[in-house]
């Protein structure tokens, strides 16, 4: 694989001259070609004739693949003050010191194993409606704000989960609790804790 270096020479088609022409590599920031985002400070050929970027070489790949997962979806959700606590809960089962940094990663993991589950999608539906008690559904639980950021692969699998349940985000995660709560909160000894556990030292280190 060829790798350039600021100020190589090279020649390629430059749709806005129509031609080919020379062009220079050298350091831009580059547009996503959907609009949303850019990469910056990535190596480009930029046509001498009009200034602009005409190609990317090899080498930038890497850096706009990051910049790409770096344009996070947002996930706004609301859940019971309970919902909350059992998600924290959990997070807190795995690493006691991750603090709210666990939820995040331990949703996503989720979510991907989820969809590789042909079973859970009906799993899914009945715990996004279930486990709210007579006493409790006569009290007023208190509603708490879930916020973060997924990258764009979770986001789409997510988005699966909720075309193949019919849940909207909402019910969706609350399910998804409700099957972390299974797996982590409820069993004295979680079958998954360790593995969990091994995937917390990577992801908040």
């Amino acid at each position: 694989m060829k790798v350039y270096k600021a100020g190589e020479k090279s020649k390629a088609i430059c749709n806005d001259c129509a031609s080919l022409v020379t062009t220079t590599f050298t350091y831009r920031d580059v547009p996503f070609d959907d609009g949303k985002g850019l990469v910056k400070d990535v190596m480009a050929s930029v046509c001498d004739q009009c200034d602009r970027v005409v190609a990317l070489p090899a080498q930038s790949t890497p850096a706009v693949r990051r910049s790409r997962e770096i344009a996070d979806v947002s996930l706004e959700v609301m859940l019971s003050a309970s919902d909350m606590e059992l998600l924290d809960l959990a997070t807190w089962r795995i690493d006691p010191d991750s603090g709210l940094r666990l939820r995040k990663p331990l949703l996503a993991y989720y979510i991907q194993r989820l969809l590789g589950d042909p079973a859970a999608i009906a799993r899914l539906q009945a715990k996004s409606s279930t486990r709210i008690s007579t006493a409790a559904k006569a009290m007023k639980i208190p509603k708490r704000r879930l916020s973060m950021k997924f990258a764009p692969k979770t986001d789409a699998s997510m988005r699966e989960l909720m075309k193949a349940s019919g849940l909207n985000k909402s019910h969706l995660i609350r399910g998804i609790v409700h099957e972390i709560e299974d797996d982590l909160v409820r069993p004295q000894n979680p079958k998954n804790l360790q593995k969990l556990r091994e995937i917390a030292m990577v992801v908040v280190a």
